[in-house]
């Protein structure tokens, strides 16, 4: 079954004169600072994950039915008006139950930022959801207010065809892997898990831009896999002698964000548009000899429409026609053309929006990757998992997975940081054999 349009241009009056670009990422070229509001994303996430609706409109409604409730079971009204103030007025209603940030996503609507950071985490979550009820201990309170909303939410089949969020494969299938059974693992402790929600999914944002931007140009290797990605601890001095975090830091990373919206947007254009979506490194084994011709006059027509001067080289395979595709539609942003400064805009927003919690500025040694105490709790605990402790080296094997890396030096900031926590066990005196333990 063909992967690309039957309709392709072939000359340049078809070529449509606008970079389009619906999936795989959430950023848009008129996105600035302040796109994204992760409370509400963290809501579109629970639906996801818990497969629930509300049945109400809104939180003003709920209360209004929770203080109902609470009028009928409690003889001081004075003491219904304080309960009101202890969880409506802030945040307190959220630390209750995760379903309760469902209200959260009732913000996220149509082809707005946060949907599409919804939809992000979805296109990386696929089919995964969990399966077992969240058991939390509550008070006599907070158990009315638990018990209202499972009477006011509804089960929501997000798989089928009609509900279905998201049409396209994985593009990072490493990182679908361990989203969703990190996502279930943390769920399996409700407490933890509403205090470090906001943080798991800025982690994983981070962690799909910079592993998708750097492997959006090996497309020709096939599958992707963790490429290296250098942090260092916020207690750590940095400098430019340390090779890894030097070339393969956040300097590699930035350079490669210029390709996403490029590359991203060229294969969609490429694609059928109510079909599933699927990566360039997919699209390029599904391409068969006969269309070479076809993409190599689309080529040429693209070339034209937008003005390019590059010389198109002759091509006789499918992958060589994709790959001149591909650098035209990287040419049209360079500098001296007109669309420079809109890819330029557009990496500015995914540093603001999606990489600001990990780049720090270090003098000399410039900008680096920064990940700080709390974040490395979280990807120590999700990196163990079910398991009660992992040895050391294969604690680190399991942030390679999730895309993260650390140099010698690091590694040796790591024992000492977890050493001063106490969730280290030594097994010998030689070191070889240290342990590290979940904190939850």
């Amino acid at each position: 079954m063909a992967n690309i349009k039957e309709d392709l241009p072939q000359s340049v009056d078809n070529v449509n004169a606008k970079n389009t670009l619906n999936s795989y990422f959430p950023v848009r070229t008129k996105d600035r600072a302040g796109a994204f509001d992760w409370e509400a994303v963290i809501g579109f996430v629970i639906k996801l994950i818990y497969r629930k609706e509300l049945l109400i409109d809104d939180i003003e409604e709920f209360k209004i039915i929770c203080e109902k409730n609470f009028n009928e079971k409690l003889d001081n009204t004075e003491f219904v008006k304080y309960l009101d103030k202890m969880y409506f007025s802030g945040n307190s209603l959220f630390n209750i139950a995760p379903e309760l940030l469902l209200f959260k996503a009732k913000k996220v609507k149509g082809n707005t930022p946060n949907a599409r950071l919804g939809e992000m985490f979805a296109s990386i979550l696929q089919d995964k959801f969990i399966t077992k009820e969240t058991v939390v201990q509550h008070n006599f309170l907070e158990q009315i207010i638990v018990d209202e909303l499972q009477n006011n939410i509804k089960n929501s089949d997000y798989s089928e065809p009609s509900k279905k969020i998201i049409n396209e494969e994985p593009y990072l299938p490493f990182i679908y892997e361990v989203f969703g059974s990190d996502l279930v693992f943390l769920s399996e402790h409700p407490k933890y898990f509403l205090g470090t929600l906001s943080q798991f999914l800025k982690l994983y944002a981070y962690l799909y831009t910079a592993q998708l931007a750097l492997n959006i140009s090996s497309w020709r290797e096939g599958e992707p896999s963790p490429k290296p990605l250098y942090f260092i601890l916020d207690t750590e001095k940095a400098s430019a002698e340390r090779m890894h975090i030097r070339d393969d830091g956040h300097q590699r990373v930035h350079t490669a964000l210029f390709k996403i919206f490029p590359f991203l947007s060229m294969s969609e254009s490429l694609q059928p548009a109510k079909k599933q979506k699927i990566p360039i490194w997919k699209l390029s084994r599904s391409l068969s000899s006969s269309d070479t011709i076809i993409l190599s006059n689309f080529a040429q027509a693209f070339k034209e429409e937008r003005g390019l001067t590059s010389i198109i080289p002759d091509v006789s395979t499918p992958n060589e026609a994709l790959n001149v595709l591909l650098n035209l539609g990287m040419e049209q942003f360079a500098r001296g053309q007109s669309r420079y400064e809109i890819n330029v805009n557009y990496v500015k927003a995914i540093e603001t929006e999606l990489c600001s919690h990990f780049i720090q500025s270090r003098g000399r040694a410039g900008r680096v990757l920064v990940i700080n105490q709390d974040y490395l709790l979280l990807l120590t605990n999700i990196s163990i998992g079910d398991r009660k402790k992992l040895r050391f080296h294969e604690l680190l094997e399991a942030f390679k997975k999730r895309g993260v890396f650390f140099d010698k030096r690091s590694q040796q900031a790591l024992i000492q940081f977890y050493e001063r926590i106490g969730n280290v066990e030594r097994m010998s005196d030689s070191g070889e054999a240290v342990y590290v333990c979940k904190t939850i």
